[in-house]
């Protein structure tokens, strides 16, 4: 990826805007359904984005649902909600992963 990582600091941001919505089995879950390397990939994703600082080694653990969360958080925040992210149900969290791992989703 060739494209300069966006760091911010997460608590700069105003509430929590998922935090209260967001189901952690659907993570894990739609997480451990993608393929060892889209799994790595979404992890070198957050990681390229400032949002995750663990080893990138496909495992879901609390970093990376920190990181998956906070990267939702943030994508909602600074299109001024035009972006919707739903980590509520089985799609959105699978359409969110994947276009992590694919690079589709910039924070």
């Amino acid at each position: 990826m060739n494209r300069p990582a966006i760091a911010f600091a997460p608590t700069a941001i105003p509430g929590a805007l998922l935090a209260a919505s967001y189901r952690a089995d659907l993570l894990e879950t739609g997480f451990q359904r993608l393929g060892p390397d889209q799994r790595r990939a979404v992890q070198a994703e957050l990681c390229e984005l400032g949002l995750y600082a663990a080893r990138i080694d496909g495992a879901f653990g609390p970093e990376t649902e920190a990181a998956l969360v906070q990267g939702a958080d943030y994508l909602v925040w600074s299109s001024r909600g035009a972006m919707r992210v739903d980590l509520g149900t089985p799609r959105g969290v699978a359409v969110y992963l994947r276009g992590l791992a694919l690079g589709q989703v910039a924070a």
